[in-house]
């Protein structure tokens, strides 16, 4: 009888953690809906900052007490639409990765210089924040009078 007893007991804790497990996801995927909610939240108020710093100039903020300079940048990045790439191929994008892509060019299914046609610069502006010296808070104090 002890068998039975330490058996039902295994079992009985193996139940236990399955529902922890089950919890714990749950948590999870209400963490990243709030997740998904903060990072929208940031992009919005980043974009507030970018567009206020585009009319008006470089800003003085502070963070931690430290003063920082705000500015605006521009990033440039290369895109590569492989759903393109894929449809004119006939084949799916999952299979269109460094190997698959080398494959086509190896099997001249495509040229090199045809891919440069599926390449594309991307321009963003982007929100840069760098410590602040004496003399940027003397220049943005008196421009700010």
């Amino acid at each position: 009888m002890d068998v039975d007893v330490s058996v039902r007991f295994k079992q009985s804790e193996i139940n236990g953690l399955f529902q922890e497990v089950e919890e714990l996801k749950r948590k999870r995927a209400h963490l990243k809906g709030e997740l998904d909610k903060v990072t929208e939240q940031i992009n919005k108020k980043t974009n507030q900052i970018i567009h206020y710093i585009q009319k008006n100039g470089n800003v003085l903020a502070y963070k931690n007490n430290v003063p920082y300079i705000l500015s605006v940048k521009q990033k440039i990045s290369k895109k590569f639409d492989k759903s393109q790439l894929a449809n004119d191929v006939g084949k799916s994008t999952s299979e269109l990765n460094l190997i698959g892509v080398a494959e086509l060019v190896e099997e001249r299914k495509i040229s090199s210089q045809q891919l440069k046609q599926y390449e594309h610069e991307e321009t963003n502006l982007v929100l840069k924040a760098r410590k602040a010296k004496k003399s940027d808070i003397d220049l943005l104090g008196a421009r700010a009078l």
